[in-house]
């Protein structure tokens, strides 16, 4: 399994989430639409002797959602942020974090950024995102 598909289901467990299309890499033009989408980075952080690793894989979750004069509107686009960001803390607290396959254990997610509004188009919508940072061990091959 990869990281990607690893993390697309674990988000799938966050409730608003749970039913509806969660891209990857891709986020439709219509609103109320979700997508997870890979960032670079490098991803080994540390290298043990016996060939084990401590690695991160960043991501973002995005949305498009309606945005304009309506200032109810842009609190309730970034009240679902903020909502995410406190169940990705519970869900820390917890240790229920994504099952990365064999050889790879997550060890933590992290919200790296708040939600913000990070393109608005001319159509009344906009692109919101989060930036998160998966930490995990990966077993050596040794």
């Amino acid at each position: 399994m990869t990281s990607i598909e690893a993390l697309r289901g674990w988000l799938r467990t966050y409730e608003p989430l749970s039913a509806g299309r969660l891209a990857v890499d891709f986020l439709p033009k219509q609103a109320r639409t979700y997508s997870v989408d890979s960032v670079p980075c490098k991803e080994e952080v540390k290298q043990y002797l016996d060939g084990s690793s401590l690695r991160q894989f960043l991501f973002t979750l995005s949305s498009r959602e309606f945005k304009g004069e309506d200032i109810t509107q842009n609190v309730d686009n970034l009240a679902f942020y903020e909502g995410f960001a406190a169940w990705v803390l519970q869900q820390n607290r917890a240790r229920r974090l994504p099952a990365l396959g064999e050889g790879r254990t997550a060890r933590k997610i992290e919200v790296a950024t708040s939600g913000y509004p990070f393109q608005v188009d001319e159509h009344g919508t906009a692109r919101y995102q989060i930036q998160l940072r998966l930490e995990y061990f990966q077993k050596g091959e040794r």
